[in-house]
């Protein structure tokens, strides 16, 4: 089944207003209409760009990805340069000097491939520890908003999938408001201390006063 194209087919319909009662009548009452569905959408990438929690981890993120890759370049330029000496003095090895030569660029090659393949299994903790939480957020708060408000429905802007909503007017987004109350759950941050002198009190300077000398 084609699910974007069901959400689309649902915010469509549900955009509209209300249903008119039918004129004709049926055992001498006319049909209500039904209510309409209240529906929303989010736009979570432009949460993610405005919450400044949000910035903060993925910048951990992207520092913690650029940390690995470093990890990686120096073991490969290490191994790069071993292997490099070894063939230039391989010549000038006796047998076991060249196995064992071999051993050690075996053993930092196998350290390299290890690198390599627990790159991606760090990325996705480091996801989880710092992003998936952020995630889990934004949905306690569309729960929220939509149980207060009545909304029968929220969907997201986009999804990795490509998007789900194509149009709808503004006053169905509630990006701002999830992300109001998003600000509002962030601790506040603890005032540094104050840095410098102190600031002389009339009675310190009073009391110095009193104990000057004065010279005759």
């Amino acid at each position: 089944m084609n699910y974007r194209f069901l959400f689309a087919w649902v915010l469509m319909a549900c955009m509209y207003t209300g249903v008119k009662a039918n004129p004709s009548q049926e055992d001498g009452q006319s049909q209500v209409a039904p209510p309409s569905l209240k529906i929303g959408y989010v736009d979570v990438g432009y949460i993610f760009g405005q919450l400044p929690e949000a910035i903060k981890n993925g910048e951990e993120l992207q520092t913690f990805q650029e940390q690995l890759k470093n990890q990686i370049q120096l073991k490969a330029n290490e191994l790069e340069r071993k292997f490099s000496d070894y063939q230039k003095q391989v010549d000038t090895f006796t047998e076991a000097q060249q196995k064992q030569k071999q051993a050690e660029l075996n053993a930092l090659h196998q350290s390299f491939r290890t690198l390599e393949q627990q790159m991606p299994v760090d990325i996705e903790k480091k996801y989880q520890a710092v992003i998936e939480p952020i995630h889990q957020k934004i949905k306690q708060v569309i729960h929220k908003i939509a149980k207060e408000q009545g909304y029968a429905f929220v969907l997201a802007k986009d999804t990795p999938g490509g998007p789900i909503v194509f149009f709808a007017q503004p006053a169905f987004d509630l990006s701002e408001l999830v992300l109001e109350q998003l600000k509002a759950m962030a601790p506040k941050e603890m005032e540094p201390p104050v840095v410098g002198p102190k600031v002389q009190t009339p009675a310190q300077s009073s009391t110095r006063s009193a104990k000057t000398v004065k010279k005759k």
